[in-house]
């Protein structure tokens, strides 16, 4: 993508960003009010007046909300002279505290890498288990056949494409998705059809007990991806310094 075509994208982002966090806002609380204006005001800032570098837009179209990374880069640079995004994006440690926009993956995509994740989980048990004495494996023997088992099973189903989407976006929203699958393993045996079908169950019923409006993450992903799909021309603001 070129670099006018980033920064428009970009722009569309902020101003998505910036209508979800005015329509979250709690018009009763006056901090609620005041953070929705600074937020305006960086709003106005980034689109007006911001003298954009090619490096500083894709820093920040990484970013599930790129209007709320670059208010703390405003609010926590030791800057004197402008905003250099991409040093402050490291010296406020970023990538850890906010969210990455991650493109939506396809179902292939998604197979090998819970797989990869399986494969992780089982590696890190098995470390866990060469620390321990033959007595406190013996006293875990039926939790590492059900680990075994789950991980076999859950391997091969996936590689044969038998396993629903859903349930593997679900289990991708594990970090051990191997604990979790063991969690719901029963005992002696090698076959995980019921296992399967109990956790398919368990989501249905959270998801319709537990339906919730979508967050501004969940929305700003959702129009992150639109926006990306169409990028519309738009007329920049007086004042754009962007090159």
């Amino acid at each position: 993508m070129e670099f006018r075509e980033s920064l428009e994208l970009l722009r569309r982002r902020l101003d998505g960003s910036l209508k979800d966090h005015a329509e979250k806002t709690d018009h009763n609380d006056i901090g609620d009010i005041y953070r929705l204006q600074e937020y305006s005001e960086t709003h106005y800032y980034m689109k007006a007046a911001h003298d954009y570098t090619p490096a500083e837009v894709e820093a920040l179209l990484a970013f599930v909300d790129p209007l709320e990374v670059a208010f703390w880069c405003r609010e926590e640079s030791t800057h004197k002279v402008g905003l250099p995004i991409c040093e402050i994006l490291k010296e406020i440690n970023a990538d850890a505290r906010f969210e990455k926009f991650e493109p939506e993956l396809s179902l292939k995509e998604k197979t090998a890498k819970l797989i990869s994740r399986l494969d992780n989980n089982l590696y890190s048990f098995l470390d866990i288990l060469n620390q321990l004495d033959f007595e406190d494996i013996t006293q875990r023997s039926e939790r590492i056949a059900a680990t075994w088992a789950a991980h076999s099973y859950m391997t091969d189903e996936l590689l044969s494409d038998n396993i629903d989407e859903s349930l593997i976006d679900h289990l991708l929203s594990k970090n051990d998705p191997l604990q979790y699958l063991t969690d719901h393993w029963p005992e002696c045996t090698l076959f995980g059809v019921d296992v399967i079908a109990d956790i398919q169950d368990e989501i249905k019923e959270k998801k319709s007990q537990h339906e919730q409006p979508k967050s501004v993450h969940e929305r700003l992903k959702n129009a992150s991806r639109a926006v990306s799909e169409q990028v519309k021309p738009e007329k920049p603001l007086r004042g754009d310094g962007a090159r």
